[in-house]
């Protein structure tokens, strides 16, 4: 019984040992098996291959120094259109063929007279008024110097006068002669001093009508010359080379004065309507710098555009067909509330200088002589290239360089950079271009083929750069 409950006491503790022992036991082969497995599941490393540098094609940056054109649109309109009114009353008696909607009329042309015969008169009359104030003015002379010359003979007779009377009283004090003799002599004193005072008297009176008569020549003179002037105005002339647009009246009508008679465009210069962006005007703008803002409104610089020279073409029949003019200023001030832009004023000095080019590919060798226009005249849709020079150094690049965003891909030392520009302009030979020297100068390599690797890298718009290889230099 006791050896029973021995045996059945050993084996309880050995099934406690166990127990605690197996169970850590367990969990550290599990562990350790873990590590085994995991070491053994762990790839080889392997060498990763170099990645080959972004190839890329360049081209130079050169100076570009024609200027730039800056292009819009215009219309001609008239230079001038004058009403042409009358400015005397009377009746029509002549209208000219001249006188004819149309009709193109050099300066000082007869166009249409009123009858002048009251105004031939009213001439008359006032010079006959005028040629006797002018008599009038030559007899106050003449008898001016007549009453200076008894004024002379009169001042003689004072003085003899004077020394018989200083004669007759040197006399009478030594009882010479008798009382009698010496008042005569006083007596003719008195009468020779009373003759001088007169003739001075009426040579005063005289003088002072001369701004009397004088005033009457001079306003028969005006007179005349306001009745000569109407006579003029009896015809009506062309102010200045140009076409009679309207004529309103017929002969035989009879005209009040300010009636206006009919409508004539001067033609010895021509104008074109245009509108710039503010973009373009930032060009012009960009030709005045240079003066103070203080000297600017002191001057009207503020308020004016540079005179630059402007070529005006018109397209016809595959023929451009161009006039030589000159950027004059605003058309009124400011901007154009309708379409945001400025709008300028161009004038041509000769509209019937006209030239022609062939627009390349369009017209065949064997066309017909151009049918270019006389002239340019109202109512064209011309191209308008106004030539700026500015002052900044502008580049060109090959178009296909300038990339969305208007930046540029700079290769220097092997590294590739995308640089911010000012694009200007396109012209036949590339993109015309404006950056600080620091980013861009002529001379530069910029890329001119598809860069697709700059996104999302950093490298290649940063100082750094990013390294590429560079295939081929156009």
């Amino acid at each position: 019984m006791l050896g029973r409950a021995r045996a059945s006491h050993s084996i309880t503790v050995l099934e406690r040992i166990i127990n605690i022992v197996v169970p850590p036991l367990v969990v550290a082969l599990g562990v350790v098996g873990f590590l085994v497995l995991k070491a053994l599941s762990k790839p080889v490393p392997r060498e990763v291959p170099e990645q080959p540098l972004p190839v890329v094609q360049t081209a130079r940056v050169v100076r570009h120094s024609g200027g730039l054109e800056l292009a819009t649109d215009g219309l001609v309109v008239p230079y001038r259109e004058i009403q042409l009114a009358v400015e005397v009353d009377g009746r029509i008696v002549e209208k000219t063929p001249q006188c004819e909607a149309g009709t193109f009329v050099t300066k000082g042309t007869l166009l249409l007279r009123i009858d002048k015969t009251d105004y031939e008169i009213e001439v008359n009359r006032l010079r006959e008024q005028l040629r006797q104030a002018e008599a009038a003015l030559a007899e106050w002379a003449v008898d001016v110097q007549n009453t200076q010359k008894l004024l002379e003979i009169a001042q003689q007779q004072l003085e003899i006068a004077k020394r018989d009377y200083q004669r007759a009283e040197r006399l009478f004090g030594s009882n010479a002669i008798p009382q009698a003799e010496f008042d005569n002599a006083r007596k003719s004193l008195l009468l020779a001093e009373q003759e001088v005072v007169n003739l001075e008297n009426q040579l005063r009176t005289k003088q002072a009508s001369k701004d009397r008569l004088e005033a009457v020549r001079d306003q028969a003179a005006v007179q005349l010359q306001k009745a000569e002037i109407d006579l003029a105005r009896t015809e009506i002339r062309a102010p200045s080379d140009g076409v009679v647009v309207s004529d309103l009246v017929e002969e035989n009508t009879y005209v009040r004065k300010g009636t206006t008679v009919l409508t004539f465009e001067d033609t010895s210069c021509a104008q074109v309507n245009c509108q710039l962006t503010m973009r373009q005007v930032a060009w012009l703008w960009a030709m005045l710098e240079g003066s103070s803002v203080d000297a600017k409104l002191a001057t009207g610089e503020a308020y004016k555009v540079p005179k630059l020279p402007v070529t005006v073409e018109y397209e016809l029949d595959g023929r451009v067909f161009y006039w030589e003019g000159t950027l004059d200023g605003y058309e009124g001030l400011g901007v154009d509330d309708r379409t945001r832009m400025v709008p300028c004023r161009i004038l041509v000095p000769n509209p019937t200088a006209v030239k022609s080019k062939v627009v390349a590919d369009t017209v065949p060798e064997a066309a017909g002589p151009a049918r270019q226009p006389p002239a340019l005249v109202r109512g064209m849709y011309v191209a308008v290239r106004i030539h700026v020079n500015p002052k900044m150094t502008v580049l060109r690049v090959p178009e296909q360089a300038l990339q969305p965003g208007n930046v540029v891909g700079r290769v220097r030392d092997g590294k590739l950079r995308m640089v911010p520009v000012e694009f200007a302009q396109v012209v036949p030979e590339g993109a015309l271009i404006i950056a600080p020297p620091e980013l861009l100068r002529e001379g530069d390599s910029v890329v001119v083929s598809p860069t697709p690797f700059v996104e999302n890298n950093p490298l290649a718009f940063s100082d750094e750069g990013l390294p590429v290889e560079v295939q081929s230099v156009l």
